[in-house]
């Protein structure tokens, strides 16, 4: 579907946040409202943090420098000497278990992995965190002196949507970095897989939608940069569109992006992917009219030629989650797992996976939605190095 200039100012979103609005009446008053020299003084301090904070939304995002001809793509070779696919690290686990964002199955759905015997400890390899030169590559060097003035002050806590804190941030760059590696797995290995990742609100200046770092563009740009890769695609499911992700590829040739989502909710003011799906909740789409959309994707992939997919196995088009309207039940998303990967694998495509969303009111139903894709992803290994009879 494309969307018409007035769909797309239709839900404008406020280039400050409320919690910022309110910091600056509070630095107007301490100005105006005199009182003695200590007000002015906090009144001015404030005012310079205050625009810093907003300046670093506004910043130009980094300008990368696409190559006019095609690289000289390395093998990869990993430095560990494990078997591993699938990435996990402990600081996966984040505190915030009042957010709507339900953290706390990073440990959910690790704990039943080893618990129902999916996998073993010996099938995980832990990410390591990007440093902010890999952050660069992508995010505006104006926004992360932002998201460090956030998660070292009070701020970041009442960041609306978005709090942040000094632990979050570390948290955040070790996810970015298991994203990475499981996209070096891929390349290795055919597949890999992060069991976190997929932030794909985050734009190249602000944060948005839960998401502060863009771990997929990141992981793009860092492997384009070190001759890995030539040109990728990212293939995204999650229920709402990838607005970030689409505009920070905007005009570049090397990265195509899908996104197949739900038009009449968040993120209201869409970005232009190279190709979207947008289907209304009013269509109730169940699984059958859902996997009919993906016909497409075998042409688009021939297109592209992409060296590498990254594919965002989202968990809210489940038809009991609280942020979408799709009507998809368990077996539906599993037969959208199986179906992406298995078209990877047949194209002899490089796939890493990553989680993304999923709100359903019983978190017990995310889990089991992202643990039958470390169950597809697992079967699906094992066909690729079985040698066939």
């Amino acid at each position: 579907m494309v969307y018409s200039h007035e769909e797309l100012l239709g839900h404008t979103r406020l280039p400050i946040s409320i919690t910022e609005i309110i910091l600056f009446i509070i630095i107007i008053y301490l100005l105006v409202a005199g009182g003695g020299k200590w007000r002015l003084c906090l009144g001015s301090l404030l005012l310079v943090f205050w625009l810093v904070l907003v300046s670093g939304k506004f910043w130009p995002a980094p300008k990368f420098e696409i190559p006019k001809s095609p690289l000289s793509v390395k093998t990869v070779v990993r430095e560990d000497p494990t078997h591993a696919n699938f990435v996990w690290n402990p600081e996966y686990r984040v505190g915030f278990w009042w957010h709507l964002f339900p953290v706390k199955k990073y440990l959910l759905i690790y704990n039943r992995i080893l618990h129902e015997k999916v996998l073993t400890p010996s099938d995980f390899i832990q990410s390591s965190p990007l440093c902010d030169r890999d952050l660069t590559l992508v995010h505006s060097r104006g926004y992360m002196v932002r998201l460090y003035l956030l998660a070292l002050t009070p701020m970041g806590l009442i960041n609306g949507e978005n709090p942040i804190s000094w632990n979050i941030f570390k948290k955040l760059k070790v996810a970015c970095g298991g994203t990475y590696l499981a996209c070096k797995i891929a390349l290795e290995k055919g597949m890999g897989m992060n069991l976190g990742g997929g932030f794909h609100h985050a734009f190249a200046s602000h944060e948005e939608g839960f998401c502060h770092l863009n771990d997929m563009a990141v992981a793009i740009r860092k492997l384009q940069v070190e001759h890995y890769i030539n040109r990728a695609m990212v293939i995204d499911c999650d229920v709402h569109q990838g607005n970030g992700t689409a505009s920070i590829f905007q005009g570049d040739d090397t990265v195509f992006t899908f996104s197949i989502h739900q038009d009449d909710i968040y993120p209201y003011e869409k970005a232009y992917s190279n190709y979207d799906i947008s289907l209304h909740g009013s269509l109730r789409v169940d699984d059958e009219k859902y996997l009919e959309q993906f016909k497409v994707l075998p042409d688009l992939i021939k297109k592209h030629r992409p060296d590498l997919v990254i594919y965002l196995a989202g968990a809210d088009p489940f038809k009991k989650d609280r942020l979408g309207g799709f009507l998809l039940t368990k077996q539906g998303l599993m037969d959208r797992d199986v179906y992406v990967l298995r078209l990877c694998a047949k194209l002899s495509i490089p796939v890493a996976i990553v989680l993304g969303g999923g709100y359903a009111p019983n978190i017990d139903d995310t889990v089991e939605i992202h643990l039958n894709t470390v169950r597809v992803v697992n079967r699906l290994l094992k066909e690729m190095h079985t040698p066939n009879k």
